[in-house]
């Protein structure tokens, strides 16, 4: 009998539990994202044009009602005044802390206008640098621009799994004794949860990466294990799976860490005091860890915002459908906000890559919906529609220079 994991998972990371995808982060990152004001009035000519009208939705500037979604932090307050400057109305708040967006508030938005203008999303740090740049961290300027964690909340959410995690990419070992198999060795904490008191349990598919237990052999000094490890031989699968070099280099007498090589087929990672309802975490993003934790296209701090902004999208989406709301009409431009720190105008800058649009028109309950490639190409035929007040007087500083340059992720 192979040995197998799958009666300890919790059922939301059972291998045949259907986990609806997200969108992939290197695609998304294709094009550009957009200086959150840019984007903000191409918003507003995308809402006024013929386009829009042939979708059903009629906009009125006069009577719409500007709302935001977004995680309270200090570095996205020119979100607000940006929204502010176009529209001339501060914005309705829709959002909590974390991104989350928050559905009681819907309510009372519709009881100020019936129709409602959201711009919201999850948000994530970036410090220019080469390869990329890196993610999750901004400077702080009233900590003498000390860099610190951006969205704190959601990388507090990950920090757990991300230590388990690379405490397995560094301990899940392969050697290869001379005219023996390849072998892995494993920590026995990621092969059965009750070896480990940590609530953050990451168990190997030892039924997938490994090809069986490797029996005790007195003459064979590698079969004499260590205490709290398990020794397998490795699956074809597994190896046929990597690239040559690294192929070779588990292939050495040498123990190598599995390192980025553990990635979403061979692993699952769970928080066993996770509060669930109907079968699922309250906590939605926690199913997806393995993949934020584990992507080698993307930094796991932007793939987690990505994903936080499917699920709330998913949540905004379901919200307006409901049959007291049918009135009412929506315009929702959701995405991620790349907070930047700008050293010359010593002040936080907002970039943005959408996601996707939905308009829902007045007397529907279903929406139409709008790719990201599909919102670049649109937005790049639109002119800007000019900030309804002085842009420069509400944010308190002129347009950045060179921020757009300064991204260089995708």
């Amino acid at each position: 009998v192979n040995p197998t994991i799958w009666s300890w998972l919790p059922n939301y990371c059972h291998p045949s539990t259907f986990l609806p995808t997200v969108q992939e982060t290197i695609v998304l990152f294709r094009e550009p994202p957009y200086l959150f004001q840019d984007f903000v009035g191409l918003a507003i000519a995308f809402l006024r044009s013929e386009d829009a009208r042939k979708m059903g939705f009629q906009y009125d500037p006069r009577t719409a009602l500007p709302c935001k979604w977004k995680c309270s932090d200090e570095s996205l307050f020119g979100v607000d005044l940006c929204i502010y400057a176009w529209t001339g109305h501060y914005p309705f708040d829709k959002g909590r802390i974390g991104g989350y967006f928050n559905e009681t508030a819907l309510g009372a938005a519709v009881h100020h206008s019936r129709t409602n203008i959201d711009f919201g999303g999850a948000h994530v740090g970036y410090l220019p640098g080469p390869d990329g740049g890196r993610f999750g961290t901004i400077a702080r300027p009233l900590r003498d621009e000390e860099p610190s964690t951006d969205c704190g909340h959601l990388l507090a959410l990950l920090q757990p799994f991300k230590a388990i995690y690379d405490d397995a990419c560094r301990t899940i070992l392969f050697y290869r004794p001379e005219g023996e198999r390849v072998l892995v060795s494993i920590p026995n904490e990621f092969l059965q949860p009750g070896w480990s008191r940590h609530r953050i349990k990451l168990l190997v598919d030892v039924e997938r990466l490994t090809g069986g237990l490797v029996p005790y052999h007195l003459e064979k000094r590698f079969t004499h294990k260590l205490p709290g490890r398990s020794l397998f031989h490795v699956s074809d699968a597994f190896l046929e799976s990597l690239d040559p070099q690294t192929a070779a280099l588990f292939a050495t007498p040498e123990p190598t860490p599995i390192g980025r090589e553990l990635t979403v087929e061979w692993f699952h990672i769970y928080d066993s005091a996770a509060e669930v309802r109907d079968g699922l975490p309250v906590q939605r993003i926690l199913p997806y860890m393995r993949y934020i934790l584990s992507s080698k296209v993307a930094p796991y701090p932007l793939k987690a915002a990505v994903t936080a902004a499917n699920l709330e999208y998913n949540t905004l989406t379901d919200a307006v459908r409901a049959e007291e709301f049918r009135p009412y009409s929506f315009a929702s431009f959701t995405g991620i906000f790349i907070d930047m720190y700008d050293e010359e105008l010593r002040a936080y800058v907002n970039l943005f890559q959408p996601i996707g649009i939905s308009l829902k028109p007045a007397g529907r309950t279903r929406e139409v919906e709008i790719t990201p490639a599909e919102i670049h190409a649109r937005f790049r035929h639109l002119e800007p529609v000019p900030p309804a007040l002085p842009l420069e007087g509400v944010l308190g500083y002129p347009r950045p220079k060179s921020i757009l340059s300064r991204f260089t992720f995708g």
